[in-house]
């Protein structure tokens, strides 16, 4: 699940009240969601779901939920190669680049993800794993 808030969020500040929560699964927390959106600290919600992200339907025209500043590091190829860089990378004769590429072609083999981890028992390997992988938010979010 992914949620958050930003000042440029339209579908925070739209009248009529926009219902982030609308068609989401049992399983968010919902207590937790509905202080923020209390609060006005909410601004938009997804979840991942039957193999893909989904959230509540917007009014037509209204797009801009604060989503791409949350996540707007994670769009910029050259800002994810230098988190890669900076993250020495322990493997040898793979390059951030060639762990980006892999990523984005869905072809990122277990391996390389396994020798970062096991070179760095702080790294947590399974959070890596989804981040990663085709199914998880990195593989939809980073350009192809």
């Amino acid at each position: 699940m992914l949620y958050g808030e930003d000042e440029s969020s339209a579908v925070k500040w739209h009248e009529p009240a926009v219902d982030m929560l609308a068609g989401a699964p049992d399983r968010l927390p919902y207590e937790k969601l509905r202080d923020l959106l209390q609060g006005w600290e909410l601004g938009c919600v997804y979840w991942y779901e039957n193999g893909t992200w989904a959230r509540a339907p917007y009014p037509e025209g209204l797009s801009d939920d604060g989503l791409d500043c949350g996540m707007s590091r994670f769009v910029d190829r050259a800002e994810v190669l230098g988190l890669l860089a900076d993250a020495d990378l322990p493997v040898e004769g793979v390059t951030a680049s060639d762990l980006l590429d892999a990523a984005e072609a869905y072809r990122l083999p277990p391996g390389a993800l396994d020798a970062l981890g096991a070179a760095d028992p702080a790294r947590d390997l399974p959070a890596m794993r989804r981040a990663l992988h085709p199914s998880g938010l990195a593989a939809a979010v980073l350009p192809r």
